[in-house]
């Protein structure tokens, strides 16, 4: 480890950085104490008030976390949701191995509710799936998706264990252009507890939302809860310059 003090690059920066290299390398590993102030402050001959500036941001960042009285330690790294990606492309770019188990599978005339937010006819028939989403075989979260018939019509003969972002794109022509969600912190119900093997406490994040084609098709539906555990949100907000 080296600090160049006459950089015109922060010390804390740059500690930040060393830090951040040694959690990609693997020479500091998931759950393990990492270095004390002090220690960090003797071996690269810098303060403690700037080794404290440096942690404290990763600890904010989620990068470390701390417990009182042991030290701090290298968090888990989570799953995160990125512009519209599909599950499966999250998890391959973790260097993870994607699961899904189809909870459910139907094809009917759905609630009024959801008539209302696809903007269907009283008979329009809409796929509605329910789909148990894993990585390493670790649960992660669970999505529901409902599918007006007439867009993507005997979606029944896919393997709904795939990507259905791929299976929407490559089979019907049909390309999410932009989302309208609505993301909520929340705990887990019974049944998501149990399916998502989490204790009653764990908190848990809630999607719900609306996506559209580039043409501005509503095309589905989507309500989603993952594991706040192991699965971020990262979100780009924007001026919308129609405001001035």
């Amino acid at each position: 480890m080296y600090i160049d003090k006459k950089s015109p690059i922060p010390v804390y920066y740059q500690l930040k950085k060393i830090i951040l290299a040694k959690i990609e390398n693997g020479e500091f590993d998931t759950d393990h104490p990492i270095p004390s102030e002090r220690d960090f402050g003797e071996i690269l001959g810098i303060s403690r008030m700037t080794v404290r500036q440096a942690l404290s941001q990763l600890v904010n960042e989620g990068v470390l976390y701390r417990e009182k009285g042991k030290g701090t330690f290298i968090a888990k790294s989570k799953i995160e949701q990125r512009n519209i990606m599909s599950f499966s492309e999250m998890v391959r770019n973790k260097g993870m191995v994607p699961g899904t188990k189809v909870l459910f599978f139907e094809c009917s005339i759905p609630s009024q509710d959801i008539i209302d937010i696809l903007g269907l006819k009283e008979n329009d028939p809409v796929y509605n799936i329910r789909r148990l989403r894993l990585a390493n075989e670790i649960p992660i979260g669970i999505e529901a998706v409902f599918i007006p018939e007439k867009f993507c019509p005997n979606l029944e003969r896919f393997d709904l264990t795939a990507s259905l972002y791929q299976i929407i794109r490559e089979e019907y022509s049909l390309t999410i252009n932009y989302m309208d969600n609505i993301i909520e912190a929340s705990r887990p119900f019974k049944e998501e507890k149990e399916l998502l093997a989490v204790p009653a406490n764990t908190p848990v994040i809630r999607i719900s939302g609306k996506s559209f084609t580039d043409s501005g098709v509503n095309l589905l539906y989507e309500q989603s809860v993952y594991r706040a555990d192991e699965y971020k949100y990262n979100v780009r907000i924007s001026v919308n310059n129609d405001i001035y």
